[in-house]
C-alpha cells in the first residue's frame, strides 16, 4: 500500500474525528444554551383524594422543581380549579418556600358533577404552557346520577403505529409501537394482523398493556402495509401504516436491563456510503451523558451506555449524521428512582371506631424532606394508578400525549412493568425541544418572567398618558384584609416603567396610589397600572386533548351522596303545610352575605357591632355578647377561653385551651385582634364546638370581620386613586380529630372520607411518626405519602391498611 493512499486514509479519518469533536461541542453548547435561557421548572400537586362530594375540601401541597431539584427562581404559585369548558371555578396563589407550598379548595355545593382538572404553575411555565401540570379530579353532585346515564360506550376506535427511531426502511427491520384509544380517551385491547398490498398475511400482532403492543416489520421495496384490527365487540378496524423510506437509519434500542442500554443501527443499501460515519449522543437533563460513533466500514454498528450513576428520568438518544443533522430518535427511560412503598411502616393499627392508629416512615435517607401525608377511606378513592409525584415529574412532565394511569409504571420496577414503560417511552414521544432548532440557536419566545413575589407594576406617564416621563415616581399606601399595613415608592426607568416589589399580603387589599414628576412637583402625571394575572384569570386553555366523559361515580362518595339527600328529604316529608312570609334581612343576614364565606358563614354567634357605644376595646364587647367566654391576663398576654357550657366537652375534657383568632378569616396571634379599634369591626362570629371542626380548630375559634373599604385614614382625599388586588391564599389547617381531647361518645356521627392530612411533615432522628384516629365507619385505611428532599429525591410511599 502507497504512503500516499495511507496518508490520504490518515487525512480522512483525521478530518472525520475533527469534524465529529465540532459537531459533539456544537450539541453541547446547544444544550448549555437552551439550559441556560429556558430553564424548565416544573410542578406537581398532590391531593389528598381524586373524588369528591362538592361541598368538600380539596387538600393539596405543590411542589415545584428546577433542573431537578426545589426551585430557587419562582416564589409564586398558581392552582386553578377548571371545568370542562375551561372555565377557572377557582383560584390560588401561594407563596413558594422551598420549593414547596400548601392550600386547600372549598368546593361549593353548588357545584356541577363532572371532571375537572386542578392546573398548578408559576408565572415562568406560562412561557411554556404545554408543559402545565394538570391534574384529573372528579366531583359529583346531585345530578351525578343524570351525568352517569348519558354517557355512552364508545364505539370509536383511534390506533395509530410509531417505528421505533421515526422510520421505516425498505429492507430493514424495524420494530413497529401502536397504540388504540376509543373516542374517550380509554385504552381499547386489540389483535390483528399486517398485510401487504396483496393482502397477504405478513405478521400477527395484540396489544401487551393499555391498549399498547409491537410487533417487528421488515418493509419491502414498492409494497405498502395494512392493519387489520379485531375489536371486542367482533368488529374490524383497517388502518395503513406509515409508508417505508427508499434509503436512511433503522435504530433499534434494548432497554430492559437496568445497568446498561444498548442501542444498535442499521443503514439502507441505497445511498449506504452517506451514512457511513455516525454520531451518537444521549441526553438527560440538559447534559450530554454519552457520545459516541458509528462507522459501518469498520464494524461499528452498536453501543452500549452506562445508566448505573445516571439520574432517574427519560434519556433522549439521537443518531446524527457527520454534520450534525438528527437521522433517528428514541427516548429511553431511566429507571433509577426509589420505590419507598417499605419504608412506610404500621406500628399501632386499629380499625374499630375511633381508636388510634400509628404509622412511621424511615427518613434516614432523605436531606431535609419535604412531605405530605394522607390517610383516607380506601373506599372513598378507587381511582386505580392515579398521578403522582415520580410519575408526573419523571414521565408526564416531558413526553407528548396524556398517560392512562401513570401511577402503574412506577409500583414497582418488574421486567414486565419496565417493558410497559419502554412501550410509552416509543408511543409518547419526546416534546421538551427539538436538537436540531436548538443547535440553530431557535428558541421560543418568552412573555413572563420569574416571580420572585407579588408586585405592581405600570407606567407613569406625562399627562397626555402617552409621552414617556423620565424621572417619575408612584407612591403606594397598601390596606390589606389581613390587617397589613404598607407603605412603597417605585421610581420608573427610561421608559417610564416602574415595578413595586415585595409586596406580602394575603386574601384582598386596597392600593392607594399617586403619581407623581420629580422634576415638576406640581406637574399633572397619568398612572397606568398593570392587570395581575391573578385578577384577570377567568378562562384557562387545557392541554388534556379528551374527558373521560364515560367514566362511573366514586360508588362510596354516591352512597354518602344518597344519604345525605334521603335525610334531608325525610326531614322535608314532615311538614304538611308550608306558609311563606316575606321578611326583610336582618342586619346579621346582610353582614354574613357580604363578609363570611361558606365555610365561616355558620356560627353559634354573629355579633354587630352597636357603633353607637364606645368600647374600651375589644374584650370589652366580648365579655358583654358571649356567655361562658373566659378573658384573663396572662405573663404572655391576654388570654381568651370557653368555659365549659353546651357541650364543650367535645373539645376538651377540662375546659382548658386558648381559642383560635381569624381577622377576615385569616388566622392571626391574638396580639393582632387586640390592636384592632373597636369602631374598625363590622361583625364578630363565634364558634365554640361543633362549628369550628371545619376550621381546623379544637378549642373554638373568634372570627374578627373589619369594615370593608374603611382604611383609617381616606388616602383619596390626599388626590390618591385605588385599586382592588388580590394576594396570597389565607392558609388554613386540617382538623385532626384527637380522641385523646375529645369525648369518644359524644352522639354525633363521625363519618370522615379523609381521616388525616399533614403536609408538613416533621422529621425527628431521621424518622416521622404520625397518629390519627379513625372515625365511625371505615374499614380500610389508603396511606400515601409524598415528598421532595433538598437534592431533589423523590418520595413516593403507598399501603393500603385493613
Amino acid at each position: 500500500m502507497s504512503r500516499i493512499f495511507l496518508s490520504t486514509i490518515f487525512l480522512m479519518a483525521t478530518m472525520f474525528a475533527a469534524a465529529q469533536s465540532a459537531v459533539s461541542e456544537k450539541i453541547v453548547a446547544a444544550l448549555d444554551s437552551f439550559s441556560f435561557n429556558r430553564p424548565q421548572e416544573k410542578t406537581y400537586l398532590q391531593t389528598d383524594r381524586n373524588n369528591f362530594i362538592a361541598g368538600e375540601t380539596i387538600w393539596f401541597k405543590a411542589y415545584a422543581t428546577l433542573n431537578d431539584k426545589p426551585t430557587i427562581l419562582s416564589k409564586v404559585l398558581y392552582v386553578d380549579l377548571v371545568n370542562e369548558a375551561g372555565n377557572v371555578v377557582d383560584k390560588k396563589m401561594l407563596k413558594l418556600k422551598n420549593g414547596t407550598a400548601n392550600g386547600a379548595i372549598d368546593l361549593k355545593s353548588e357545584l356541577a358533577a363532572g371532571n375537572y382538572y386542578l392546573r398548578c404553575y408559576t408565572m415562568w411555565m406560562l412561557n411554556f404552557p404545554a408543559f402545565i401540570a394538570e391534574k384529573k379530579i372528579r366531583i359529583i353532585n346531585s345530578n351525578a346520577a343524570k351525568e352517569k346515564s348519558k354517557a355512552a360506550a364508545s364505539k370509536k376506535v383511534n390506533i395509530n403505529f410509531f417505528p421505533e427511531g421515526g422510520n421505516l426502511i425498505t429492507g430493514l427491520k424495524s420494530i413497529v409501537a401502536f397504540k388504540a384509544l376509543d373516542e374517550n380517551g380509554k385504552p381499547v385491547e386489540i389483535t390483528g394482523d399486517i398485510v401487504n398490498v396483496k393482502n397477504e398475511k405478513i405478521i400477527s400482532f395484540s396489544s401487551m398493556h393499555g391498549g399498547m403492543g409491537s410487533f417487528e416489520l421488515q418493509p419491502n421495496a414498492n409494497d405498502t402495509y395494512r392493519a387489520i384490527a379485531k375489536l371486542a365487540d367482533g368488529s374490524q378496524k383497517t388502518v395503513a401504516l406509515p409508508l417505508a423510506k427508499e434509503e436512511g437509519i433503522t435504530l433499534s434500542i434494548d432497554n430492559s436491563s437496568l445497568g446498561k442500554t444498548f442501542v444498535k443501527v442499521e443503514r439502507s443499501e441505497k445511498n449506504k456510503e452517506k451514512y457511513n460515519n455516525l454520531l451518537l449522543a444521549a441526553q438527560l437533563n440538559y447534559q450530554v451523558v454519552y457520545m459516541g460513533k458509528f462507522n459501518f466500514d469498520e464494524g461499528l454498528d452498536a453501543a452500549a451506555i452506562n445508566k448505573k450513576n445516571l439520574p432517574a428520568g427519560i434519556m433522549q438518544v439521537t443518531v446524527l449524521s457527520e454534520d450534525g443533522k438528527p437521522l433517528a430518535e428514541r427516548i429511553v427511560f431511566v429507571a433509577n428512582h426509589t420505590i419507598s412503598n417499605s419504608l412506610l411502616q404500621t406500628n399501632l393499627v386499629s380499625l374499630e371506631k375511633r381508636k388510634k392508629n400509628i404509622i412511621s416512615f424511615d427518613a434516614k435517607d432523605f436531606m431535609n424532606l419535604q412531605a405530605a401525608i394522607a390517610v383516607t377511606n380506601a373506599q372513598s378513592d378507587t381511582m386505580k394508578y392515579a398521578p403522582g409525584i415520580l410519575s408526573s415529574f419523571l414521565l408526564s412532565a416531558d413526553i407528548k400525549g396524556n398517560i392512562n394511569e401513570p401511577g402503574y409504571y412506577f409500583k414497582d420496577k418488574e421486567p414486565e412493568t419496565l417493558q410497559h414503560l419502554d412501550l410509552i417511552m416509543m408511543i409518547n414521544g419526546w416534546r421538551r425541544f427539538n436538537l436540531e432548532d436548538i443547535m440553530a440557536n431557535k428558541f421560543s419566545a418568552l412573555h413572563y418572567p420569574f416571580e420572585t413575589s407579588l408586585s405592581i407594576t405600570g407606567k407613569v406617564l406625562q399627562s397626555n398618558g402617552k409621552s414617556v416621563l423620565k424621572d417619575g415616581k408612584i407612591d403606594l399606601i397598601l390596606k390589606g384584609e389581613d390587617s397589613t399595613n404598607i407603605m412603597s415608592e417605585a421610581k420608573t426607568n427610561q421608559n417610564s416603567v416602574f415595578v413595586a416589589g415585595d409586596i406580602e399580603f394575603t386574601k384582598e387589599a386596597t392600593i392607594y396610589y399617586q403619581g407623581t414628576n420629580n422634576n415638576n412637583k406640581e406637574g399633572l402625571v397619568k398612572v397606568i397600572i398593570d392587570s395581575a394575572y391573578f385578577d384577570t384569570l377567568h378562562l384557562a386553555k387545557l392541554n388534556t386533548e379528551i374527558f373521560l366523559r364515560a367514566e362511573n361515580p366514586n360508588p362510596y362518595l354516591m352512597q354518602l351522596l344518597a344519604a345525605s339527600q334521603a335525610t334531608d328529604s325525610s326531614k322535608g316529608k314532615v311538614l304538611k303545610e308550608v306558609v311563606v312570609r316575606a321578611r326583610k334581612h336582618s342586619e346579621t343576614d346582610s353582614l354574613n352575605a357580604l363578609y363570611a364565606s361558606d365555610i365561616f358563614y355558620g356560627s353559634d354567634q354573629t355579633l354587630v357591632m352597636n357603633q353607637n357605644i364606645n368600647y374600651y376595646d375589644v374584650w370589652q364587647f366580648l365579655r358583654m355578647s358571649v356567655p361562658g367566654i373566659l378573658i384573663n391576663p396572662s405573663d404572655s398576654g391576654v388570654e381568651v377561653k370557653f368555659s365549659r357550657y353546651e357541650g364543650l366537652d367535645f373539645f376538651s375534657t377540662n375546659g382548658s385551651g386558648s381559642v383560635q383568632f381569624f381577622l377576615n378569616e385569616v388566622p392571626v396571634s391574638i396580639s393582632f385582634i387586640e390592636s384592632l379599634d373597636p369602631t374598625d369591626i363590622a361583625m364578630i362570629k363565634i364558634f365554640k364546638g361543633v362549628t369550628g371542626i371545619a376550621l381546623g380548630v379544637s378549642r373554638g375559634a373568634i372570627a374578627v370581620y373589619t369594615v370593608k373599604g374603611k382604611t383609617g385614614r381616606d388616602w383619596r382625599q390626599k388626590g390618591f386613586d385605588y385599586f382592588i388586588k388580590s394576594g396570597y391564599a389565607a392558609g388554613r389547617e386540617f382538623y385532626r380529630m384527637d380522641y385523646s381531647a375529645v369525648n369518644p361518645v359524644n352522639s354525633f356521627t363521625d363519618i370522615r372520607t379523609t381521616i388525616y392530612w399533614n403536609p408538613d411533615i416533621k422529621i425527628k432522628d431521621g424518622k416521622a411518626i404520625i397518629e390519627f384516629y379513625n372515625d365511625d365507619v371505615c374499614k380500610k385505611f389508603k396511606v400515601v405519602m409524598e415528598g421532595m428532599d433538598a437534592n431533589g429525591k423523590l418520595l413516593h410511599a403507598e399501603k393500603e391498611i385493613e
